[in-house]
């Protein structure tokens, strides 16, 4: 019997919010509290902070960047639609959610996006999204202090990524 030299069915290589390798990573937790809870997706939102202990997603927190929403292993599940055990990366208002200002982690981007590009994220929403180096910052996002480091998949909506956050990369000038 020869070696398996073929696989018919790629292998995921992580889950949006959890960490990629364990490179030296900073987070702190909050008290998330946005306008919609809709919008507090773990991989995929960046949040600033409010107050004290609390952030919320997008740019409305007056205190600077809190980070993106990561680790859904800490998060209890109460499902979706009234199925308990539905699965979901959104989280509540007032739960406790851990935010992420350095390191590697796995996200979900809207779209496919190349290495090195920028991570952004919508100033209502806390939505990331991406851009080349050579985009101009658009009006209504704000550079996330992060790039797409590793494996990104082609397919709009369910494109992963990872990105390595860094609070030292510079900040492209807005358009």
């Amino acid at each position: 019997m020869g070696f398996q030299s073929t696989v018919s069915i790629p292998m995921a290589f992580g889950v949006p919010g959890q960490l990629y390798t364990d490179a030296p990573s900073q987070a702190q937790t909050f008290t998330i509290n946005s306008g919609d809870a809709a919008n507090n997706i773990i991989g995929s939102t960046c949040c600033t902070i409010t107050s004290q202990g609390f952030c919320e997603a997008g740019a409305g927190g007056t205190f600077g960047f809190a980070g993106f929403l990561v680790n859904p292993l800490s998060q209890a599940l109460f499902g979706t639609g009234g199925v308990p055990l539905a699965p979901t990366l959104t989280v509540n208002n007032f739960d406790i959610v851990e935010c992420l200002t350095m390191g590697v982690i796995v996200v979900s981007l809207p779209a496919a996006a190349n290495i090195g590009d920028y991570v952004v994220y919508d100033d209502t929403t806390g939505a990331i999204s991406t851009i080349t180096p050579s985009t101009p910052l658009a009006v209504g996002t704000t550079f996330a202090n992060a790039i797409v480091s590793y494996y990104t998949q082609g397919i709009a909506g369910t494109a992963l990524a990872v990105i390595t956050v860094n609070p030292t990369y510079i900040i492209p000038q807005a358009a």
